[in-house]
């Protein structure tokens, strides 16, 4: 068993529930733009028809109600290991390193620990990652990529102190530069007594008639609504849209490295994740996150990272 580099993918079959409620979505799209109409046209009317849509929908909302419960009913278990984590990392004060050797050490040996009450059962399928780097800048970099799918919480720990550590490593040569004493500011007349009466007078006119002024009628408050109600639709459409167009380019990068395990016991899962090829020491700074559960429940991650 060998170590793949990683490519984000879009997980085009664990996420096929969606093309499937493409009809329901295609219903509320276009009755939304229809409420809109009949609204306009109900302006001199006082009683409105909420249209056949209300029974069409009944079974594309249990569709979907029902995909979205079995996508999150299977979650894997997940073990995420940072050089940053108490008692893992070497080294002193905020420089820490773990070397990938050492990571997968420390991860095989979770999955024996027998004082963790959340550990695996049974026989198992595995995928583990390893985020692997020789600067805290190269690691928050392969942090990021995944993150910005799959937002693991030590995961995102560990870049934002990668971040700030690479930060630190650049600006602690730089000498800031004081401007001469003192500087321009803006006159702060919202301190200004005379302002502030006038403001405590108004204040509660100015509020009567912008109750005035918000005044209108409740069919074009309902039509403004339907209207908004679309353009959100709309521009949720567009970021999935932007999203899987950019999966689509991403390139596969040797910083972020990917494995799948034969199905075992948590032993025999130990036994494979240690054999075969594995980085070297020459990885300083590297973070891994090992994922158990069923075929099923790790489909979704597999294919996303491009196995």
């Amino acid at each position: 068993m060998t170590w793949s580099p990683v490519a984000m993918r879009w997980p085009t079959e664990a996420t096929a529930w969606m093309n499937q409620l493409g009809a329901a979505q295609a219903l509320a799209g276009g009755e939304l733009a229809s409420t809109g109409k009949r609204l306009e046209g109900l302006q001199q009317h006082a009683t409105t028809n909420p249209g056949p849509v209300g029974a069409a929908a009944q079974g594309a909302i249990s569709a979907g109600r029902q995909a979205l419960a079995e996508q999150l009913s299977d979650a894997p278990a997940c073990l995420t290991i940072t050089p940053f984590q108490s008692g893992v990392g070497q080294g002193l004060g905020y420089q820490r390193f773990l070397s990938a050797p050492n990571l997968l050490q420390a991860l095989a040996n979770k999955l024996t620990d027998t004082t963790d009450e959340g550990r695996p059962q049974g026989n198992q399928h595995a995928l583990c990652l390893l985020f692997l780097a020789t600067r805290f800048d190269q690691l928050a970099a392969s942090l990021a990529r995944f993150n910005a799918l799959m937002p693991v919480p030590d995961l995102v720990r560990a870049q934002r102190r990668a971040e700030h550590l690479a930060k630190l490593e650049t600006e602690k040569w730089q000498i800031p530069q004081a401007g001469q004493l003192p500087r321009w500011q803006p006159l702060p007349l919202e301190r200004c007594t005379v302002l502030k009466a006038a403001q405590q007078s108004m204040a509660g006119q100015i509020a009567v008639l912008e109750g005035y002024a918000a005044d209108s009628a409740p069919m074009g408050d309902l039509a403004a609504l339907a209207g908004r109600k679309a353009a959100q639709q709309r521009e949720r459409d567009q970021k999935l849209g932007d999203l899987r167009r950019v999966l689509e380019d991403d390139q596969a990068s040797s910083l972020i490295q990917a494995r799948m395990l034969a199905p075992g016991s948590t032993a025999e899962l130990r036994r494979s994740l240690l054999d075969g090829n594995a980085p070297g020491h020459e990885w300083v700074i590297s973070a891994g996150a090992l994922l158990v559960g069923s075929q099923k429940g790790l489909s979704f991650v597999r294919e996303m990272v491009g196995l």
